[in-house]
């Protein structure tokens, strides 16, 4: 499904160059969908094109196998390997991709760097998916290493000075605090309600995941993609051509992806 958005983007003279980007919200192991999302990036997305992932890659993801035991969340441990795969084949292909962090893989970042329990025993969601991911570690050091560099990786945010686009997790404090220490203090990976409801006009156009919405939640200066996929079944993407721009919806049942 394609929708255009054009009115909430800025137009381009011919003389100038244009801001092409494709942004992929929260994934949360939802494997099935990530598939097709990397089909149509390998398949249809020009080598030019930035593409941004907005973060929570990982926890409520689909129950699966894994080396023949059955795990209630195997669909993070999969999105994640295929991450870093496609990472991988981005360099190799010179393409460029943005990996954000979003508040899970805070979790993950306090549970195996600085060896904090609290989410493990406090929500099963990531205890399903450590259980998994812990599986694997045991017997591959190595991509125990990978995703280790892949955490430490992340950025907190991306700021196109340009045409003033932020894309971030979560979202920023209205009130216009420096956004580095808004990173250090976490607040960009939560925030909901003081961003999404604030209605003092913002520096930039923030492209945002984390708060689910049944369709895109659009303002003039804030754009919403988390689609709640691991209970709703497709994604949003969004195409940003600058005034030529659109939402791309890929579900579970699409055949054409």
């Amino acid at each position: 499904m394609l929708s255009h958005i054009k009115s909430y983007f800025h137009s381009v003279p011919a003389t100038k160059e244009r801001h092409q980007y494709l942004v992929v919200p929260d994934l949360h192991g939802v494997h099935s969908i990530y598939q097709k999302v990397e089909k149509f990036i390998k398949n249809e997305v020009e080598k030019n094109r930035t593409i941004i992932f907005l973060g929570d890659y990982m926890d409520r993801g689909e129950s699966g196998s894994v080396d023949g035991q059955i795990f209630k969340d195997a669909g993070s441990y999969l999105v994640l390997k295929d991450l870093i795969a496609l990472d991988r084949w981005a360099k190799e292909e010179d393409r460029k991709i943005i990996f954000l962090r979003g508040n899970h893989e805070v979790f993950y970042e306090d549970y195996y760097l600085h060896d904090d329990q609290y989410a493990y025993h406090e929500y099963g969601f990531f205890k399903n998916s450590t259980d998994c991911l812990n599986h694997v570690f045991k017997n591959d050091k190595l991509f125990f290493d990978d995703f280790i560099l892949f955490l430490k990786n992340l950025q907190p945010y991306y700021l196109d000075t340009v045409y003033d686009y932020l894309f971030i997790h979560a979202g920023i404090d209205p009130d216009g605090r420096d956004l580095d220490q808004q990173a250090k203090e976490g607040l960009i990976y939560w925030i909901r309600d003081k961003f999404l409801f604030s209605e003092k006009k913002l520096n930039y156009t923030v492209i945002f995941g984390h708060t689910p919405f049944s369709k895109p939640f659009m303002r003039s200066d804030k754009i919403g993609l988390d689609s709640g996929v691991y209970k709703r079944g497709f994604i949003n993407l969004l195409k940003i051509d600058n005034a030529d721009s659109k939402i791309i919806q890929i579900a579970k049942n699409n055949t054409d992806v």
